[in-house]
C-alpha cells in the first residue's frame, strides 16, 4: 500500500512539472554573429579602357649662326615652343593581383591608341613643327589599399610609343627641313581607385603621367640647325575589369 502511495505521488509530480512547463515561452535558438568576408581582389584579371590624353613636347632650334646671313637669332627664338595636342584615348589591359588582408601588389600591362598631333607654325620666320604620338604601352607594378569594395593603388614602370617629329624653315640658307620618328623608352607613374562591382567585375578611375625623354636631330645639308624635341603625356581615363576565378564577390559567412 505504501509502495503505491509513492508511485502515485511522483507520477502526479510528473504530470504538474509537464503543464508547468508547456506555460514557459519558447526561448529561440541564436546562431553565432556571421562573419563578413570582404571583396577578393586575388587573381588574373582583363579589361578596357577610354579617357583623355594631353600630350606636350617642349621644341628648340640650335642654329649654326655662321651659316645663316642675319636670322638665326631669331630662328632659334620662334622655334622654342611648347607644343600641346589633347586626344581622346582608349585600349585594354590586363593584369594580376596578389592581395594579404588590406595589402595589395599587383603587375598590370596596357596598350593605348590616340591622336596626338600637336602643331606649331608661323610666317616671321617662316618655319613649322609638329610632334605625333599615336599609341602607347606601359608595364607598370601596383601597390595599393583595400577597403571592403575599395582599391586606392599608386603605379608606377616602363613606357614605350614611337614618336615623330617634323621641323621645316625657309630662311637665308633657303628650304630645309627633317623627320625624326623613334621608338622610345620611358616610365609612367600615377594613381587610381578601383571598386568592385560583383561577380567579377570591378570599374576604376586612373591617372597616368607618361615622359618619354628627347630626342636629337640635325636639319641639314650640313647640320646646320640642331633640333631637340622631348615628349610627355598626361592620361586621365576610366576603365572596366573582369577578374577570372576564386571567390569574388562581398560573402556572409557563419562560422
Amino acid at each position: 500500500m505504501r509502495t503505491a502511495l509513492l508511485a502515485a505521488s511522483a507520477l502526479a509530480v510528473a504530470l504538474v512539472g509537464q503543464a508547468a512547463a508547456a506555460d514557459l515561452p519558447v526561448v529561440p535558438a541564436y546562431r553565432a554573429a556571421p562573419v563578413l568576408i570582404g571583396y577578393n581582389w586575388n587573381g588574373v584579371y582583363m579589361g578596357a579602357n577610354v579617357g583623355w590624353s594631353g600630350a606636350r613636347s617642349n621644341v628648340s632650334w640650335t642654329p649654326n649662326l655662321s651659316s645663316f646671313a642675319g636670322d638665326g637669332a631669331a630662328i632659334a627664338a620662334a622655334s622654342a615652343n611648347r607644343l600641346t595636342s589633347n586626344s581622346v584615348t582608349g585600349g585594354a589591359q590586363a593584369g594580376y593581383n596578389w592581395q594579404s588582408g588590406n595589402f595589395l601588389a599587383g603587375l598590370e600591362g596596357d596598350v593605348s591608341f590616340m591622336n596626338n598631333n600637336a602643331q606649331f607654325n608661323t610666317t616671321a620666320p617662316n618655319l613649322s613643327e609638329s610632334a605625333q604620338m599615336n599609341w602607347l604601352v606601359t608595364v607598370r607594378p601596383r601597390v595599393g589599399y583595400v577597403w571592403d569594395n575599395w582599391l586606392f593603388y599608386a603605379t608606377g614602370g616602363w613606357a614605350y610609343s614611337r614618336v615623330t617629329f617634323n621641323d621645316a624653315v625657309l630662311s637665308s640658307a633657303g628650304q630645309i627641313g627633317t623627320t625624326f620618328q623613334r621608338n622610345k623608352s620611358g616610365y609612367a607613374v600615377g594613381a587610381g581607385v578601383e571598386y568592385g562591382i560583383a561577380g567579377g567585375w570591378s570599374a576604376k578611375l586612373e591617372y597616368l603621367y607618361v615622359n618619354l625623354g628627347s630626342v636629337d636631330g640635325f636639319m641639314g645639308p650640313g647640320a646646320i640647325i640642331g633640333v631637340n624635341h622631348d615628349m610627355v603625356d598626361n592620361i586621365v581615363r576610366v576603365g572596366i575589369n573582369y577578374r577570372f576565378g576564386g571567390e569574388r564577390e562581398v560573402v556572409v559567412k557563419y562560422p
